[in-house]
């Protein structure tokens, strides 16, 4: 893994939501002498609320920390199994303290001298049979972490996701609500999806967005 390839690690998700029609049942519903029809986009009701604009930033921040971990590992890869798992801990961990932060940056320092004891015994010509043994120790280490970093991915791509799945989810019922709840305080007896009617004279979008705001994220 090399930086160019951090971009691919994490497909980009976005908001978009499959077009479909919400049945407003307002009052009597179809025994009204008169249907009153309305339409609104739920991706914008999604994307644009703060609840939708929070959970893009806190899936930014998921992805960025676990890139960050994974391009550590990739630039110095003679961290033992012990001194990853404490990073990626202690990396991923949301409230640190002031030991936590202390600890990080010194098993960080701890690696990237051991890399650059690692970089200087590979040129060096001639080896003491303990640098051999080093040399030895650091490519056992090279190997571990990326079966370990391979994994990491796996396991990261999969949190991201499920994040994303859960967020996504309950964006849509918080747009739903809130577009039900503006429909049946105007009077409509159906809302549409915008896809499905792009053209509808009575758009409650913005009134269902304001909503959904109201209530908070």
């Amino acid at each position: 893994m090399h930086s160019e390839k951090k971009s691919q690690r994490f497909a980009a998700s976005g908001w978009v939501v499959a077009a479909m029609l919400f049945g407003v049942m307002v009052g009597s519903g179809f025994q009204t002498p008169s249907m009153k029809l309305a339409t609104a986009d739920i991706t914008k009701v999604i994307s644009e609320s703060a609840y939708g604009k929070e959970s893009r930033n806190l899936q930014t921040d998921m992805q960025k920390v676990r890139e960050e971990i994974l391009q550590f590992i990739d630039d110095h890869r003679v961290l033992t199994i012990e001194q990853a798992n404490r990073f990626r801990e202690l990396s991923l961990k949301a409230d640190k303290s002031a030991t936590d932060k202390a600890e990080l940056e010194r098993i960080k320092a701890e690696v990237i001298a051991a890399s650059r004891k690692s970089q200087e015994l590979s040129t060096k010509p001639q080896l003491t049979p303990e640098e051999r043994t080093m040399i030895d120790e650091y490519a056992r280490r090279s190997q571990l972490m990326t079966e370990t970093a391979n994994r990491w991915l796996t396991e990261f791509k999969n949190e991201v996701l499920e994040f994303y799945e859960q967020r996504r989810a309950e964006g849509f019922n918080r747009a739903k609500v809130a577009i039900s709840e503006i429909g049946a305080k105007e009077g409509y007896t159906l809302v549409f999806e915008t896809s499905i009617v792009p053209y509808g004279a009575n758009d409650i979008t913005n009134a269902a967005l304001a909503a959904m705001n109201g209530k908070g994220k």
